[in-house]
């Protein structure tokens, strides 16, 4: 009898059907009026946080980078650092309606293992907050971690700021970088060194969309507001991950992202993690996932490519 695989032996242990979301059921509960404060889909994040026991940073949390009370981060200091003290900024998912920063406890501890220096952020939410004030938290934030004076209080390397989110949370990093003339972009923007998006939905029409039509204008094209219509050349590495079976964004908004970047000469690599869907594939980050699956192994070896 051959041996079982990495995969079958974590799903023996874990049911990851558990943390599968079907479309239907998403749009079911983003349609409506009002949103609980805690959805039956934040019990992977939830069981996971309860999962993560390591300990391999210090958090310094609800620290103010601009003055609404969602406009917070939680910054994250290894106690052991990487020798170039790279920073990664990450941005939750949630339909741009919902998340909260707290629930990827699992994903900076993990990443603080590795010796990164990593900030989990809130943003405004729709239908409060429509596009662009949620991009525009993003680009505050990268802002603020810019700033010298944090850095040094803090420890981290201000000129190696790498973006990363999740879902709509990889529209915003994108968007922040990628976008009319009209928004105010980041300060230092040759301060960033990578984005890294998962399952973002950079490229779609939204008008109409039973999801977006609470966060997105519906008076805008396509055209005139997806981060692949704005792209510019430059050194930024960009590294596109993929779910393996994401039935709720679609693949051809990392492909459009992707085609758009090699376009202008910029430097891309797409990955697509097999075994997975669309709110699942964040959690492959987590320390007790991270040897089944090679997303974590490829988001560092991308960073430390020559």
């Amino acid at each position: 009898m051959s041996k079982p695989s990495s995969f079958s032996r974590l799903k023996n242990k874990v049911n990851l059907s558990a943390i599968r979301l079907n479309s239907a059921n998403l749009k079911n509960v983003i349609s409506l009026d009002w949103l609980p404060k805690w959805r039956w889909y934040d019990l992977p994040n939830y069981v996971i946080n309860q999962l993560t026991v390591g300990d391999h940073a210090i958090c310094h949390p609800d620290l103010q980078y601009a003055d609404d009370p969602r406009q917070q981060l939680d910054l994250y200091v290894p106690h052991q650092a990487r020798a170039d003290r790279a920073l990664i900024l990450f941005v939750h998912g949630g339909s741009w309606q919902h998340g909260n920063k707290q629930d990827y406890r699992f994903l900076a501890q993990s990443l603080a293992q590795s010796g990164f220096y990593v900030v989990c952020m809130n943003y405004r939410l729709a239908p409060a907050h429509k596009y662009a004030e949620f991009v525009s938290d993003s680009i505050l934030a990268s802002n603020w971690l810019l700033d010298q004076k944090q850095a040094k209080q803090y420890g981290y390397n201000a000129d190696k700021l790498i973006l990363m989110g999740h879902s709509a949370g990889a529209f915003n990093i994108y968007a922040a970088l990628y976008h009319p003339t009209w928004l105010t972009g980041i300060e230092r923007p040759e301060a960033i060194y990578a984005a890294i998006g998962v399952a973002g939905p950079y490229s779609f029409e939204h008008r109409g969309d039973p999801i977006a039509q609470y966060a997105l204008p519906q008076d805008i094209a396509p055209e005139d507001l997806m981060p692949n219509y704005f792209v510019y050349q430059n050194q930024i590495r960009h590294l596109l991950i993929l779910a393996g079976n994401d039935v709720l964004v679609a693949d051809s908004n990392t492909e459009h992202m992707a085609d758009s970047l090699r376009a202008v000469g910029n430097q891309v690599l797409v990955k697509k993690i097999a075994h997975t869907r669309h709110v699942n594939v964040i959690a492959t980050l987590a320390e007790k996932f991270a040897r089944f699956f090679p997303t974590k192994r490829l988001m560092i070896d991308f960073i430390d490519q020559d």
